[in-house]
């Protein structure tokens, strides 16, 4: 018995562990992690749909001090397109409610190579116990297209 208190106050020392509960599965995350880890990263990558398939590209996310900074890059658009974008619960599959509100995100305007880049910074944090993805849409006057999605990973 002794020895195990002596365990867990080590780790309590070295480690910070954190659980999570999902209320729709009732499954429990378990994070044990670095007490010197300043947030949490997730990363994307981002597949062309449909007649979108030449579109690709990637997501990254950092969730720290209770805000989410995140930043997506498209290649293999159409020079000039503007496309908008956001970080959803759920899957790509299945996608959910929206991270934060639309107006958050600025756009991701695709140059003259066909590459775009958009960085947001969210007053929101990304829950290791649920799944998103990031979904860019075909347009503002088309938003029910997705030309790509990522799930993002933790």
């Amino acid at each position: 018995m002794r020895k195990m208190l002596l365990m867990l106050c080590a780790l309590a020392l070295t480690a910070c562990v954190r659980t999570a509960r999902d209320p729709a599965t009732g499954n429990v995350d378990v994070d044990v992690e670095s007490p010197t880890k300043t947030g949490e990263d997730w990363s994307a990558r981002l597949s062309g749909m449909g007649t979108y398939s030449m579109v690709s590209g990637t997501a990254t996310a950092k969730v720290a001090e209770g805000r989410t900074d995140a930043t997506v890059t498209l290649t293999g658009g159409t020079p000039g397109q503007v496309h908008p974008w956001a970080i959803h619960e759920g899957k790509c599959s299945a996608m959910g409610m929206m991270v934060g509100t639309m107006s958050a995100y600025p756009d991701i305007t695709v140059g003259a190579n066909g590459n775009g880049q958009a960085n947001v910074q969210l007053n929101a944090r990304l829950d290791e116990a649920k799944d998103y993805s990031v979904a860019v849409h075909a347009s503002h006057a088309n938003m029910a297209t997705i030309i790509a999605c990522g799930d993002l990973d933790d």
